[in-house]
């Protein structure tokens, strides 16, 4: 098992809900929180499974580089975390993740934008983790949108 320390950039989403992570480092991976602590999480998970894509590939980590600046408002963090290549070996291409699910390969895209299913890119190929499908299908989603509830007098 490898421990590896990345920087990441994290700023404010343009909404004003939640915060975006970057990588500098590892070009296509990023993820979100609703809060900075979460951020920070969500960045250390993203982290480990996005590494351990290339170590599954047979690759070496990229060496990290420090000293990035952050846009204003945001702030840079040091996320320290471990990773092998077992950290991905139960990821599944976009379309399994539908069948699994039950919805459209398109509907998966929106998920993985949206933070609901972790996703890392290797070789230009999306794979998701096996343990974020299993975690929305824990949920019990309900299809359609969501009922708007009354409000009482």
């Amino acid at each position: 098992m490898g421990r590896f320390i990345y920087e990441v950039v994290i700023r404010p989403d343009e909404g004003g809900e939640g915060f975006c992570v970057t990588v500098p480092d590892l070009d296509g991976c990023f993820t979100q929180g609703d809060t900075l602590g979460e951020a920070i999480a969500m960045s250390a998970s993203a982290l480990e499974t996005y590494v351990g894509g290339i170590l599954f590939d047979g690759d070496a980590a990229p060496m990290p580089s420090f000293g990035h600046r952050a846009p204003k408002g945001g702030r840079v963090v040091a996320v320290s975390f471990e990773a092998t290549a077992d950290s991905v070996s139960d990821a599944v291409s976009p379309s399994a993740a539908a069948q699994s699910l039950g919805v459209t390969r398109g509907r998966v895209s929106q998920m993985i934008r949206d933070g609901v299913l972790e996703s890392y890119q290797v070789d230009g190929r999306t794979r998701v983790t096996t343990r974020s499908i299993n975690t929305r299908l824990a949920s019990s989603p309900q299809a359609g949108r969501p009922r708007k509830t009354p409000a009482h007098a």
